[in-house]
C-alpha cells in the first residue's frame, strides 16, 4: 500500500518527498511492539548493505515504538543514508484475509472485531494479492506510518502476513497441500495452503514450548489435517538446534525448513541470518 498523505481518516496533506530517486539504496523496516528490524539492500550491486534486529525487554506502547525508532534513525549510521525507496512492514496480530468476491468496504470493523479489540476510530488498511482474488485487512500504527511519511514524504507499507501469504502462494502450484508455520521470537504464523489455495491463517503468542505445540495441535485438529502425511514447514527463527523443532517432530512425521529464495550477498558476513529462512518478510520486499 503506498502512503503519501497523513494517515487519520480525516484529513490530507502533501508533503515534498525526500527520497533521494538518484540512490541506489531501498530501505525496508520491519516494525512491532516487541521488536525491530531494518534491511538495506544495494539495488545496482545487489547485496545487502545493512540488515540488524532488536528486540525490547517488554512489549512497547506504539508511542514507545515510535521513540525507539526516533532513537534508531539518530544514532544508526546505516539509516542516515538517502534512500529511494522505503518500505514499512507492521508486524501485529490485528490482520485477517477475506475472499474478493465476499469483500464489502464498510465491513471492515466487523472481519477485525471478532478475534481483536477494535476501536470505531482505528484506522484499517487493505491490500489485495494478485492474481489469488484476497484482501488482506489490517491495522496499521498510524503513528509509526506519520514518522515514516515525516521524515520521507511517501512511504510503501503492508502487513507482515500480506507479504508472508503472499509469497508462500507464489512458491506453490495447484497440486501443493502444506502447513507452513512462521516463527518469531514471542509468537508464530500458520498458513494452510490446500490444493495451491490459501485455507487458514493465524497468529499465535507463545512463551514455551509447551504453548506452542498447544496450539499448534489444537489447529490441526480442527482443521482436520492428517500428521502422518502433511507437509510441514518451518520459516522464520527457528532451526534444528530449537526445542520448539523438537518437539513438533515428536507429532508430525514431515517436517522441513523452507526457504526466502533470495540470492543476496551480504557486505558484512556477520550479518548474514543464521537461517536460510530467516527474516522471510523482510527480505521478501526486495
Amino acid at each position: 500500500m503506498k502512503l503519501v498523505p497523513t494517515v487519520t481518516g480525516q484529513e490530507n496533506m502533501t508533503k515534498k518527498s525526500s527520497l533521494n530517486i538518484l540512490s541506489n539504496l531501498q530501505l525496508s523496516v520491519q516494525a512491532s511492539l516487541d521488536g525491530l528490524s531494518f534491511c538495506i539492500l544495494d539495488t545496482i550491486e545487489k547485496n545487502i548493505v545493512a540488515l540488524e534486529e532488536f528486540y525490547f525487554d517488554k512489549q512497547l506502547t506504539p508511542l514507545e515504538l515510535e521513540q525507539k525508532l526516533q532513537e534508531l534513525f539518530i544514532s544508526n549510521e546505516f539509516l542516515q543514508q538517502e534512500f529511494k525507496q522505503v518500505s514499512l512492514i507492521h508486524k501485529n496480530n490485528l490482520a485477517t484475509f477475506v475472499p474478493k468476491d465476499l469483500f464489502k468496504e464498510e465491513n471492515l470493523i466487523d472481519y477485525l472485531k471478532f478475534n481483536n479489540k477494535i476501536f470505531e476510530s482505528d484506522f484499517i488498511a487493505t491490500d489485495e494479492i494478485v492474481p489469488h482474488s484476497i484482501i488482506s485487512v489490517f491495522v496499521p500504527l498510524v503513528n509509526i506510518n506519520n514518522f515514516f511519511f515525516d521524515r520521507f514524504g511517501s512511504l510503501d507499507y503492508h502487513h507482515s502476513s500480506t507479504l508472508l501469504v503472499k509469497k508462500l502462494l507464489h512458491q506453490v502450484n495447484s497440486f501443493t497441500t502444506k502447513l507452513y508455520c512462521h516463527v518469531s521470537k514471542n509468537s508464530f504464523e500458520l498458513v494452510y495452503v490446500k490444493e495451491g489455495k490459501l485455507q487458514f491463517y493465524n497468529h499465535f503468542s507463545f512463551t514455551t514450548k509447551e504453548d506452542f505445540i498447544y496450539f499448534l495441535l489444537f489447529t490441526i485438529e480442527q482443521l482436520e489435517i492428517d500428521t502422518e502425511t502433511i507437509d510441514f514447514i518451518f520459516l522464520g527463527n527457528i532451526g534444528l538446534d530449537d526445542e520448539v523443532y523438537s518437539l513438533v517432530y515428536q507429532y508430525i512425521r514431515n517436517v522441513s525448513f523452507g526457504s526466502r529464495e533470495t540470492q543476496f550477498v551480504y557486505r558484512d558476513p556477520e550479518q548474514k541470518p543464521k537461517y536460510g529462512h530467516d527474516h522471510f518478510t523482510l527480505l521478501n520486499t526486495f
